[in-house]
């Protein structure tokens, strides 16, 4: 009888919880400004193929430069609660340990993810998972690209497929990748603002911030 009970409390707490989600995301654009995130988010038997973007006048060293600090990521996204190189494999490549955390209400999960990741200069960034630990597989990159008029254009793209069964998976990676791509957005305005801010500026105002030519690149 008592397990009954607390069957029942638990369908109707779940219940609860999925109104409230699918209220939030019909409600969530009613009154409040667009997201600068772009996202495509595609769901079916637990894999997950995502392709998100923003644009950013920034220059590419600052863009660069937030995107390959992996051990300051946690700063600044929530969700990320580890981000370690463990170890290098030549230049520019190198295994990257990070976990990410998320939940609804009583529910929480933890993935962890051992990244093979190959950086292309000023370019791209792409990760596979060798661990499998969390996931089937879960592949993806980072890719720079100009954008005249508007400075770079940040595309983002995932393809996954969990080994685990949690509540409202599907609504978490989704939320998840959101809140990444928008808080890298804001990270990258605010060390753009900072660099403009403690040196003379020197561009012409018809030129945009995203052409100035690249120092030298720093190895691994």
């Amino acid at each position: 009888m008592i397990n009954w009970k607390r069957n029942r409390i638990l369908r109707r707490l779940l219940l609860g919880a999925a109104i409230s989600a699918a209220y939030a995301a019909l409600s969530c654009g009613v009154g409040q400004a667009a997201s600068p995130v772009s996202l495509a988010f595609q769901e079916k038997n637990h894999i997950y193929d995502i392709d998100a973007a923003f644009d950013v006048a920034a220059e590419p060293s600052v863009v660069w430069d937030v995107l390959t600090g992996y051990e300051h990521i946690p700063k600044f996204v929530g969700s990320l609660k580890k981000s370690e190189v463990h170890e290098e494999l030549g230049p520019y490549h190198f295994l990257l340990e990070q976990e990410f955390e998320g939940g609804f209400l009583f529910f929480t999960k933890r993935v962890r993810v051992l990244l093979d990741v190959h950086e292309t200069w000023y370019q791209s960034i792409n990760f596979t998972d060798l661990d499998h630990k969390d996931f089937a597989f879960y592949e993806g990159s980072w890719e720079l690209t100009p954008d005249p008029g508007k400075g770079l254009r940040i595309t983002y793209n995932l393809k996954a497929k969990q080994n685990f069964d949690a509540p409202f998976a599907g609504d978490y990676m989704r939320g998840g990748v959101q809140e990444l791509l928008e808080a890298v957005r804001r990270e990258i305005l605010r060390r753009q603002a900072e660099e403009l801010k403690d040196r003379p500026l020197t561009l012409s105002s018809n030129q945009p911030v995203s052409t100035i030519t690249p120092g030298t690149p720093v190895l691994r």
